[in-house]
C-alpha cells in the first residue's frame, strides 16, 4: 500500500507520482495548488483501485471523480473570492456613508405609506401626463397642490409603481421641516450620492474618487463637488427616475432651483427623469414652469383627490377602532361621510384631523355637536386643538412643541418623555423622574394630532404636518425668543438635575447629550430674559454642573461623544458659543480675557472662530491680546476668522496693523516669530 510522509520542507510519496508541496517558495498558493490537486488525483485512484478489488461489481470511472472534486474545489475558491470581495464592498459602503452622513429617504416614504389607504392615488398613475413621463416621452413632471392636499403620500405611491416595473433605477429624497439635514441641496445631494453607490458597480468609481480626493474622508466635500459627482454618477446609468418631495419645505430654495436647472441643461443627463412635488410658491412657479415647459406642470386634481379622500373617509369609519366601538348609527355614519369626505376641499389633512377630533368624542351628542360645527380650515382646527388640551397637560404640550420647532433634528420619543419629566413653570423648578410616562406613546395625548411618532434608526416625534409648524410660528409663544427661553430653562434644569456618574448619566437620562448640545444656541437666542441670562451664568460658574456639561459635550469638539473635563475657561466656552451678557458677566467678575485653553487656544480666537462679533469687540475693549495665536493654529484670532472683515473697527485695524508692523521688522521666522514678546 502507498504510503505519504511529509517532512523538513519536502513531499514524499512512496508508490505514488511525487508532488512537491513547495514548489515557488513559501506563500506560493499557485505551487500548493498544484499540489493539492495532485495529492487528491494521487488518492482518489488507489480508492478507485481498493474499490474494484474488494467491489468490482461496483463501476467507477477516476476521471469523472476526479473532474467532480476538483469542480467542486473550484466552486469552493470561487465562492471564497466572492465572499470576500462582498465583505471588502460592505467595509468601504460603511466608510463612504460615515463620510457623507446621507439623510435617509426611506423613513419619509414609509411614514407615507402608513398613512395611504389602499387604492387611493390610482388617478394619478392612470394620468396621461404622469404615463407620459412613466414611459420616457417627457423628461420632467412637477406636481403641485395645496397645502394637505396629500403629496408626500403621492410620493410613496409614485416610488412603489416604479419599484414593480423594475426597469430603471429610482432615487428619491423627500424634504423635510421636521429634520435640518433633509431641508438642504446639501442634505439631498448626499442621500442621491449614497443611493447611486449603492445601486453597483458602475456608480462606484467618482464618489470613490472624490473620497480619495478629500484625504480619504477626512475632509468633507463641499456642495459644487457633491453636486459634480451625483452628476457623474448619474450619467453612466441606463435609466434612472428622481423623485424628489416637498421642494417647498427646502430651506435652500434658489439652490435647489439652480441644481435642477444645471442637471435639465446636461445632456449626457438625457436618460434621467425627474418628479417634483411641492406647493404652487410663487418663486417655483416663476422658475419651473420656463424651466421644463408648462405642459409638464400637473396641478393635483381636485376632484380625483376629493374622491380619495370620501374613499378613505369611508374606511376609517368602517375600520378604525375608534369608530368601531361607537356603534354610531348609519345616519350619523353617512352625515360624517358627506361632511367630512365632502367638505375637505382637497385636503387630506384637514379630513385626517377632523375624523380624529371626532374619534375623541364620548358620546354621540358630542359627535354630533362637533360635526356641526366643523372648521373652516386648518388654521381654525389647529387653534382648536391647541385650545383643547387640558390644563394640567398645558404647559408640557407648548413646552413639548416649542422643542419640536426649533430643534435642529427630530426629537427621540424618550428625550421627548423627558421634557415633559421637567418643569419650568414652577417655584422650585425641577427634573423628577417620577414625571415619566409609563408608556412612551402616551406623549401623543399632549399634542393630539399635531404630533406624530415616526419609526426611523428609534421612534421619533415629529410635528404631524408642515402646516402645524406654519400654523405655530404665528403665535409669540412659540417664535423666538419666547420659544428659546424655554428651551434653555428646560435643558439647564434637567442638566442640573440629573446626578450620579458619567456613565450613568449617559446610560439612566437619555436627553442628557441632547440637552448637552442644543441649550448654547438657545441660550444666545433668550439673552434678552435676565431670568436665562442668570440661569446660564450660574450653570457656568458651579462646578459640578460645568463640569457634567463638559464631559457630556463640548461645542470645539463636536465630533467626540466622550470629550472629557473642560479644556478651556468658562469664559472661553461662552464667548465660543455667542454668549454676549454671560461673558460680560465672567469679564466683570475678573476672569482672564488672555486665559489659554481649549481647542482654539483662548476667548478670542474662539469668538472669532464662532464669528461673535459683539465678543470680539467685548474682548478687546478688555485688553485682549490679538497676537495670541489659537491652541490648534498658527495665526492669530485676527487672520484667522474669514469673515474679519466684515466687521473690523478702528480697534481691530490698530492691532492688524500692529501685527504687519511686528511681521515686517522681524527678518526671519515668520508669523510665528511676530507672535513672540
Amino acid at each position: 500500500m502507498a504510503t505519504l510522509r511529509i517532512g523538513h520542507g519536502r513531499c514524499v510519496c512512496q508508490g505514488a507520482p511525487c508532488v512537491r508541496a513547495s514548489r515557488g517558495g513559501p506563500g506560493n498558493q499557485e505551487g500548493t495548488g498544484s499540489a493539492s490537486v495532485g495529492l487528491v488525483v494521487y488518492v482518489i485512484q488507489q480508492l478507485c483501485k481498493y474499490t474494484r478489488l474488494h467491489q468490482p461489481n461496483l463501476e467507477l470511472r477516476p476521471d469523472r471523480v476526479v473532474e467532480r472534486k476538483i469542480g467542486s474545489m473550484q466552486q469552493a475558491t470561487v465562492e471564497t473570492k466572492a465572499a470576500a470581495d462582498s465583505i471588502k464592498s460592505d467595509l468601504r459602503t460603511e466608510k463612504i456613508k460615515r463620510w457623507l452622513c446621507p439623510p435617509d429617504p426611506s423613513t419619509n416614504a414609509n411614514h407615507a405609506r402608513k398613512l395611504r389607504h389602499e387604492g387611493t392615488g390610482t388617478w394619478l398613475l392612470e394620468h396621461s401626463i404622469f404615463r407620459a413621463w412613466e414611459s420616457g416621452l417627457c423628461r420632467y413632471l412637477w406636481l403641485y397642490g395645496l397645502a394637505g392636499c396629500g403629496k408626500t403620500v403621492l410620493s410613496a405611491t409614485v416610488l412603489d409603481h416604479l419599484a414593480v416595473g423594475n426597469d430603471r433605477l429610482v432615487l428619491s429624497f423627500f424634504f423635510d421641516f421636521n429634520d435640518t439635514i433633509k431641508q438642504t441641496v446639501d442634505g439631498m445631494l448626499r442621500s442621491l450620492a449614497f443611493q447611486l453607490y449603492q445601486s453597483g458597480a458602475v456608480s462606484t468609481a467618482s464618489l470613490d474618487a472624490s473620497f480619495q480626493g478629500h484625504r480619504n474622508g477626512r475632509d468633507q466635500p463641499a456642495t459644487k463637488a457633491l453636486s459634480d459627482v451625483v452628476c457623474k454618477m448619474l450619467a453612466v446609468q441606463k435609466r434612472v427616475s428622481v423623485v424628489l418631495d416637498a421642494l417647498d419645505e427646502s430651506t435652500t430654495r434658489g439652490e435647489l432651483l439652480l441644481w435642477m436647472k444645471d442637471v435639465v441643461s446636461r445632456p449626457e443627463l438625457g436618460h434621467v427623469q425627474l418628479l417634483y412635488t411641492g406647493r404652487p410658491e410663487s418663486e417655483f412657479l416663476r422658475h419651473i414652469s420656463p424651466m421644463i415647459g408648462e405642459v409638464n406642470c400637473l396641478l393635483l386634481d381636485k376632484q380625483a383627490v376629493n374622491a380619495d379622500i370620501r374613499s378613505y373617509v369611508t374606511a376609517q369609519l368602517s375600520q378604525r377602532r375608534d369608530f368601531e366601538h361607537k356603534h354610531l348609527s348609519q345616519n350619523l355614519l353617512e352625515r360624517i361621510r358627506n361632511k367630512v369626505g365632502d367638505g375637505a376641499d382637497g385636503m387630506f389633512r384637514w379630513a385626517f384631523c377632523q375624523l380624529d377630533s371626532l374619534a375623541r368624542c364620548r358620546h354621540e351628542a358630542a359627535v354630533e355637536t362637533a360635526l356641526a360645527a366643523l372648521p373652516r380650515d386648518l388654521d381654525e382646527t389647529y387653534r382648536r386643538m391647541i385650545e383643547s388640551i387640558p390644563n394640567e397637560l398645558k404647559n408640557d404640550a407648548i413646552r413639548l412643541l416649542q422643542f419640536l420647532l426649533h430643534s435642529e433634528r427630530p426629537l427621540q420619543l424618550a428625550e421627548a418623555i423627558e421634557v415633559i419629566a421637567t418643569q419650568i413653570e414652577n417655584d422650585s423648578p425641577g427634573f423628577d423622574i417620577k414625571r415619566r410616562l409609563f408608556c412612551d406613546t402616551d406623549v401623543l395625548d399632549y399634542c393630539p394630532s399635531l404630533v406624530t411618532v415616526v419609526h426611523a434608526t428609534s421612534k421619533e416625534l415629529h410635528l404631524a404636518h408642515f402646516s402645524v409648524k406654519e400654523y405655530l410660528l404665528k403665535n409669540d409663544q412659540f417664535k423666538t425668543p419666547s420659544a428659546s427661553i424655554s428651551i434653555t430653562r428646560t435643558c439647564l434644569t434637567y442638566l442640573t438635575d440629573i446626578k450620579g456618574s458619567h456613565e450613568k448619566i449617559k446610560r439612566d437620562f437619555l436627553m442628557a447629550r441632547f440637552a448637552a448640545e442644543v441649550w448654547t444656541s438657545h441660550a444666545a437666542s433668550a439673552e434678552s430674559s435676565e431670568d436665562a441670562v442668570g440661569a446660564t451664568f450660574r450653570f457656568l460658574e458651579n462646578e459640578t454642573t460645568f463640569k457634567r456639561w463638559s464631559r457630556l459635550y463640548q461645542a470645539d469638539r463636536r465630533w467626540d461623544i466622550n470629550p472629557g473635563p473642560p479644556r478651556g475657561s468658562r469664559l472661553y466656552y461662552a464667548c465660543l458659543c455667542g454668549l454676549v451678557a454671560v461673558a460680560h458677566g465672567f469679564i466683570s467678575k475678573g476672569a482672564d480675557v488672555n486665559a489659554q485653553g481649549g481647542e482654539y487656544g483662548n476667548a478670542l480666537q474662539a469668538a472669532s472662530e464662532g464669528g461673535h462679533e459683539e465678543i470680539v469687540k467685548l474682548l478687546l475693549e478688555k485688553g485682549a491680546d490679538v497676537n495670541a495665536q489659537g491652541g490648534e493654529y498658527s495665526v492669530p484670532a485676527h487672520l484667522s476668522a474669514p469673515y474679519t472683515w466684515a466687521f473690523m473697527t478702528n480697534e481691530y485695524f490698530l492691532a492688524l496693523t500692529s501685527f504687519l508692523k511686528a511681521l515686517i521688522g522681524r527678518p526671519a521666522g515668520g508669523a510665528h516669530a511676530a507672535m513672540e514678546p
